[in-house]
Order: C-alpha cells, then sequence, then structure tokens
C-alpha cells in the first residue's frame, strides 16, 4: 500500500511538473518551447517580431560561420551611412577585385570601372548575393580603405547588442576569426527589418541591372531564397525573403523573415548539412517554420473593450464600484490548444480608490504571465467619470475616525473624564447640600 502510494505521489509531481514545463520559458536557453523532432541545423532561433519571445532555440549563443549572411551587417551599414540610394553613384574600383579573383564565388557580374547606385548595388549584394557588390560598398563607405568599413560594421553590432560576433570580412567567404551566433544574425536581421527600404528589396525574386558602358544590355539577377519562388520546390507562401549563405566549412545557412496571418517571425538556421541537398537550410526552415504555424498562433491576454477587473470606489452615491480596463493589450504564443485563460493575472491594485474619478484615471497595473514568465504589464484604467458626493464624504471620513484605534482611544479616555467630571459634580453638589442644610438649623 505505501509502495503504491508513493508510485501515485510520484507520477502526479511528474504531470504537474509536466504541464507548467510547457508553458515556462525554459532556464537553459530563453525558449518558450522545444521541437519535439531534430532540425538539420548546427545552430536556429525563431523570434517573435511581434512580442520580441524566443520561441525555438537550439545553441543560439554558439559561434559559428555566417558565410553570406554576413552580407546582411553590410547591407545595413550602408543603407545607414549613406542617405541618398539613389543619387549616390558608385565607381566599381579594380582593387577590389584582386580579393575575389579565381575565387568562384558568387557575384553579379558587376565589372571593373563599372558605375551603379547605391541601391542597385543593393539588389546585388542581396538578391545574387554578389561579393564584388559587398566589396564596392565597403570601400566606398570606407574612403578606400575596407578596413575602416570593417570596424563600422563590428561597432554597429555591438550597438545592436550583438556579443558572439565578429566581422573580418564584408561578404562571408571564409577568413579565420569571423563568426556570429544565431542569436546575433536574430538581432541584425530585426534591425535589417526596421530600415527603410530594406524588406523591399529582400522580398524581390529577380531584379533589372541597366545597360551601360560595360553591359550592352539590360540584364536580370535573380534571388538566392528560393522559398519565396512559386515555381521552386522549396516554396513557402510565408517567407518575405531576406539571405542565404553557404560554405563547406559551415554548410547551408538562412535568415528569414515569416508572416503568416499578419503574425510576424524572424528564423535564422546556422550549419544545415547540404552534402544531401544544396538548400539543405530552407528544408529545416519549412519544417521549423511549418510545424509551428500548425500548432501555435500569436494569442491576445486582454483587450481594450472588456474590463479585466474592477475596484471598489469611497464617497460616491452613484456606484460603489468601478470597471477597469487593461490600457495596453499584451500578446503571447500559446498551442492552439491553449485558450486565453492560459494566462495567469497578478493585480497590483488600492483596496478601493476615492472618488472623484475621471475617465482615463490609472488606479494599478495587470501583470500577465504564462507558467512563472511575465509575457506582459498594462496599466489599469477607468473609462468613465465618477462623482463625488459631499454628504459620502463627510459620512465617509467620520466612519473613517471612528473606527480608527486613537479616535476610539480619545473618545473612551473623554468618556471616562465626563464620567468622573459628572462623579465630580455629584459629590460637590452633596456637599453643598449638606452645608446648606447645616446652616438652616443654626
Amino acid at each position: 500500500m505505501k509502495l503504491l502510494k508513493r508510485f501515485l505521489s510520484a507520477a502526479m509531481c511528474f504531470i504537474i511538473l509536466f504541464q507548467i514545463s510547457a508553458f515556462s520559458v525554459s532556464a537553459d536557453n530563453g525558449a518558450r518551447y522545444e521541437l519535439d523532432f531534430d532540425v538539420n541545423a548546427r545552430a536556429y532561433i525563431v523570434v517573435s517580431l511581434d512580442t520580441g519571445e524566443v520561441i525555438f532555440e537550439k545553441n543560439s549563443q554558439d559561434k559559428l560561420i555566417p558565410a553570406s549572411l554576413t552580407k546582411l551587417m553590410t547591407a545595413y551599414v550602408a543603407m545607414k551611412y549613406i542617405d541618398d540610394l539613389d543619387g549616390t553613384m558608385i565607381t566599381a574600383p579594380n582593387v577590389i577585385y584582386d580579393e575575389l579573383y579565381g575565387l568562384n564565388s558568387s557575384t553579379a557580374d558587376i565589372r571593373q570601372g563599372e558605375v551603379l547606385s547605391a541601391r542597385r548595388l543593393l539588389y546585388a549584394l542581396l538578391l545574387p548575393s554578389a561579393n564584388e557588390a559587398a566589396s564596392i560598398l565597403a570601400y566606398y563607405i570606407g574612403n578606400g580603405n575596407i578596413d575602416n568599413f570593417l570596424m563600422i560594421m563590428n561597432s554597429e553590432a555591438k550597438k545592436l547588442g550583438c556579443t558572439n560576433t565578429n566581422f573580418t570580412n564584408v561578404h562571408g567567404l571564409f577568413t579565420d576569426n569571423h563568426y556570429t551566433s544565431a542569436y546575433d544574425m536574430y538581432l541584425i536581421a530585426k534591425a535589417c527589418y526596421e530600415t527603410e527600404g530594406f524588406m523591399d528589396i529582400v522580398t524581390k525574386t529577380r531584379y533589372e541591372l541597366p545597360a551601360n558602358k560595360k553591359h550592352a544590355t539590360p540584364y536580370y539577377i535573380l534571388s538566392t531564397v528560393k522559398m519565396q519562388n512559386a515555381s521552386s520546390p522549396y516554396y513557402r507562401d510565408y517567407v518575405r525573403g531576406m539571405k542565404t549563405g553557404s560554405l563547406p566549412e559551415i554548410g547551408h545557412n538562412f535568415v528569414s523573415l515569416c508572416e503568416n496571418n499578419e503574425e510576424k517571425y524572424i528564423c535564422v538556421v546556422i550549419g544545415a548539412d547540404n552534402t544531401g541537398d544544396k538548400y539543405a537550410a530552407f528544408v529545416s526552415t519549412a519544417q521549423i517554420m511549418d510545424y509551428f504555424f500548425e500548432n501555435y498562433s500569436l494569442r491576445q491576454a486582454n483587450t481594450s473593450e472588456l474590463p479585466v477587473t474592477e475596484v471598489a470606489v469611497r464617497y460616491s452615491k452613484e456606484t460603489d464600484k468601478v470597471l477597469l480596463y487593461a490600457d495596453t493589450p499584451v500578446k503571447a504564443i500559446l498551442p492552439n490548444s491553449a485558450d486565453e485563460s492560459t494566462f495567469l493575472k497578478k493585480y497590483n491594485l488600492p483596496k478601493y480608490v476615492d472618488a472623484p474619478l475621471s475617465e482615463g484615471d490609472t488606479v494599478g497595473t495587470v501583470e500577465y504571465y504564462l507558467g512563472n514568465s511575465l509575457v506582459g504589464t498594462s496599466d489599469l484604467k477607468v473609462h468613465e467619470n465618477v462623482d463625488r458626493s459631499l454628504l459620502m464624504l463627510v459620512v465617509g471620513k467620520f466612519q473613517e475616525a471612528y473606527s480608527s484605534l486613537y479616535f476610539r482611544t480619545v473618545l473612551c479616555v473623554s468618556a471616562v473624564l465626563i464620567a468622573l467630571y459628572l462623579v465630580m459634580l455629584v459629590i460637590v453638589n452633596k456637599r453643598n447640600d449638606k452645608k446648606q442644610k447645616i446652616r438652616r438649623r443654626r
């Protein structure tokens, strides 16, 4: 019997811990959930742009080879440091081709001495992953010295919060001490996403470069992001571009923006083994995001149209309670099998509030939790005016005073003093009566 009780107790503990862990943040990696299958990648991370939550991750702080994901940082710096992308014309210098000669690396066929606008160079950089475009932009912004541009790249990466990143080149070809992490690449991709005009470039599947002195006719450059090409076997309608990278030393990498039902996520896959499929990171991205969109969604813990709670009101003859509404919408990712009751609320409210109250007054806050993880906080506001009654105020203040220990002590002492005074009056009056009687007898 004792053995059975112990077994049942252990089973109950396991079930409770399992249920809690399903909605709690992992202490080891910061991800809210775990995938129940293996992913072909050395590291990956999925982050909601709507809430900032890390949903899935594996080895996201490990230092790994970015390959051409490097060009996201190159593009970010170029777009930040060049004010007029269309009006800034840049000549491809001969010197940058020495490094790239004979490497058979990705190119947009930009030739020595060719003049292109900064925006067209960005298209060449981000769509076909042109290494010469990276070096041309870096040479221009670095005032003829690519090392100057590298210093800017690393400085800007630190400003974005990158702690496991170091760039030693601007294109991503293999060099020593050139590394990033999946989490840092998410930070860089997020900064790119927030840069005006960036998404217009990376969501294109192709772009026409014009004829010039080096090219007799216009020609198209194509995006390497096959997941947004409807004719590709890797196509997913939720992918909104970004950047690929590939080197023998790391395999296939892919950073993508994924959007479904107006929910936006950044997915980073680094180090997918591409010996069997050279586009392995596309397969891994689809595996992760297909599973996510099928099983999870962004849910709202509150709404500004419905009250969250109520609080008692003093000194008003209109009402003794007032409804409170959350002023900030709080959202979080939940399994589709869960509902909004999964959110736990912790109120920070006074026991009561005093009239008068005006619409928009803040009287407290509410915190929303999933398990032990705080996912958001909202101020609690009044949505109506509540007038104060002078009579209710006077009565209330008297009741407050009467209920206080100080008042009751003073009242008791006063009553005792009055009683003593009355007793003294009685005694004095009796003495006076006796004296008067004695005088009359005489």
